[in-house]
């Protein structure tokens, strides 16, 4: 990315936070999508601060400050750990409900489908139907801790930027791809981000929080 007072801001954010990055990556995405995007990633020196041309282009300052915030909070509070330790608790309950699906299912139709171990070749599809079974219904826990780390990146990027509104603005942006407003239950089912809706009421409680505060002060105009 070009030097700019942009640019400049993003990494002072990233050294408040103890994030080794001293450059910040700008990927060109505009070629296949014009959805908007960015990641902190790397670990033992690699390190790195990205977002792609989209976003540069279709946000304002404190937009891209605002999404560079979030993706800093999934960095700082280690989220990749954290999802593969639960994603593979998550696989490891997979095994054994495969485990005990297919001795169920073997016992009732093993005769008639000439299946009886679960190392015969002839079980691969009962297996992958237990398996895609099992994901279907565990779609509301993979979900939920998907949906959990980033409610947690967007709280840390309103303490850490401090630009609620434009966080929120960023929500309105995403709702050509996501939808905004959905129900309670389905969020819970079928979201692996917080919904826009969401997504705003925090921002708002967080400025409501804060609204007493110097910097967020001054952005409310006067009554």
């Amino acid at each position: 990315m070009p030097d700019s007072p942009l640019k400049a801001q993003i990494l002072s954010v990233a050294r408040a936070n103890d994030i080794p990055a001293d450059n910040v990556w700008l990927v060109d995405a505009s070629r296949q999508s014009n959805r908007i995007s960015a990641n902190v990633s790397g670990f033992l020196g690699t390190t790195r601060i990205s977002l792609n041309d989209n976003l540069l282009s279709q946000g304002t300052h404190d937009e891209v400050l605002a999404v560079l915030g979030h993706e800093m909070g999934h960095y700082v509070m280690g989220h990749m750990t954290r999802l593969i330790l639960l994603t593979g608790l998550v696989i490891i309950v997979a095994f054994a409900f495969m485990h005990w699906g297919f001795i169920f299912a073997t016992e009732i139709f093993g005769g008639q489908w000439q299946v009886r171990r679960v190392e015969d070749i002839a079980g691969l599809p009962l297996l992958v139907a237990l398996y895609s079974l099992f994901f279907f219904l565990a779609t509301p826990v993979t979900n939920t801790i998907s949906r959990t780390t980033e409610h947690q990146a967007d709280i840390f990027g309103l303490d850490a930027v401090r630009k609620p509104d434009a966080f929120a603005t960023v929500a309105l942006k995403l709702s050509t791809y996501r939808k905004l407003d959905p129900g309670t239950w389905e969020e819970i089912i079928f979201y692996d981000h917080p919904s826009g809706r969401t997504r705003i009421m925090d921002s708002m409680v967080w400025k409501k929080e804060h609204i007493r505060d110097v910097d967020i002060r001054d952005t409310v105009s006067p009554q």
